[in-house]
């Protein structure tokens, strides 16, 4: 008498997506994000909030809001929606051409940026200039969203200046257009913060959320609808409200109490708060690995993500060779610690309930692969 499973695509649930769709909007509240999309994963949460956020203008009758900005050197996802507004030419070039009416900004990077600057705050002034000079050249009644990650991720672990997203809502609210905050990486406590938005104080339209919300034990996630886009489409009473948007696999029960499990254990254990301090221990490490070996150029992070920036020269930046990086994840590995390189940068994202032996351990097996990868 009981299925195991059965689609939600038109408007069923199951009694484990209603529990979720609760205890999510009670994480969330603060943020007012009372709606949840349930997907398969981070690709499929952004193409949801890009997606909604084009009808959403549509239903409020602004149809020619289609265009969509970004952040050169984020990261969102490999779908053609999500690829498009992705900041780095990996994911853009071979899959040319891409969805149109996408725009990048520079990325609030302190170590390369266009401006001749290392003051952050100076940088994310200049970034906020460029954004209300592209809206004035696009005409800000052609634009339906910005999307950006709180911290940028996979593009190097860019940690922008703490004014930066505040600055960012304020022009989109002057201007009616959404923001998307993509929290597939930073959501449920990676920044040391519940999710990184709250981290800066921001309230988004919408979030694009996976990982951590299944823990990866179930390919998961849900786009956070908030509450002034899920009255426009509620308030409809005509065919331009109909979602016609979904995955076979939405609100998947297997998945939502993975979902149920998983943060009961993360609220329980308050990983935020563990993230947070180990994260201070993690970059003074950090810092330190920088002053012993001439390969390392940057270091940078919050909470638990950072990034090890190696370079073959300081004064020029250039960046290391494959070899060297390579001998730097050899080397970290031969000494217990598995690590992530993504060109020349090592990115670190650990587990939230690492202890700070844990943290020693990570820097001592880099300190390794760092000595290794001077010698590549």
């Amino acid at each position: 008498m009981e299925l195991p499973y059965y689609s939600a695509f038109r408007g069923t649930s199951n009694d484990k997506a209603v529990e979720l769709s609760y205890e999510l909007m009670e994480w969330f509240k603060p943020e007012k994000l009372v709606r949840s999309f349930f997907t398969s994963g981070g690709s499929d949460s952004v193409e949801t909030c890009l997606r909604l956020a084009r009808q959403y203008h549509k239903v409020r009758g602004e149809g020619e809001r289609t265009k969509f900005i970004s952040l050169k050197k984020g990261y969102h996802g490999t779908h053609f929606g999500g690829a498009s507004v992705n900041g780095n030419a990996n994911f853009r070039r071979n899959y040319e051409p891409l969805l149109p009416g996408c725009f990048q900004l520079p990325a609030p990077w302190t170590y390369r940026n266009p401006f001749g600057t290392d003051n952050s705050q100076e940088i994310a002034n200049r970034i906020i200039a460029l954004m209300e000079e592209e809206i004035a050249f696009q005409g800000a009644d052609t634009i339906a969203a910005m999307i950006m990650e709180p911290v940028l991720g996979a593009g190097g672990v860019i940690v922008p200046h703490e004014t930066f997203m505040p600055m960012v809502r304020e022009v989109c609210d002057k201007h009616g257009i959404l923001l998307i905050a993509d929290e597939v990486i930073t959501a449920f406590g990676r920044t040391g913060d519940v999710h990184g938005s709250r981290l800066w104080g921001v309230a988004p339209d919408m979030m694009c959320t996976a990982k951590a919300v299944t823990n990866s034990y179930f390919p998961f996630g849900a786009a956070m609808i908030g509450e002034k886009v899920a009255e426009a489409f509620e308030s409809n009473k005509d065919a331009t409200g109909n979602i016609g948007h979904g995955y076979t696999y939405s609100a998947h029960p297997v998945g939502c109490a993975a979902a149920l499990a998983t943060l009961a254990e993360t609220k329980k254990a308050r990983v935020w708060e563990n993230a947070k301090a180990r994260g201070v221990e993690l970059q003074a490490g950090l810092a330190k690995l920088k002053e012993k070996h001439q390969i390392v150029g940057d270091t940078r992070g919050i909470g638990l993500m950072a990034a090890v920036e190696l370079v073959a020269d300081r004064e020029t930046k250039a960046p290391a060779c494959k070899a060297a990086v390579a001998a730097a994840f050899d080397g970290a590995y031969e000494a217990g610690v598995t690590i992530r390189v993504s060109g020349n940068n090592i990115i670190l994202s650990p587990p939230l309930i690492i202890t700070s032996s844990d943290v020693s351990r990570m820097v001592d097996a880099i300190d390794k692969g760092l000595a290794a990868a001077s010698n590549a």
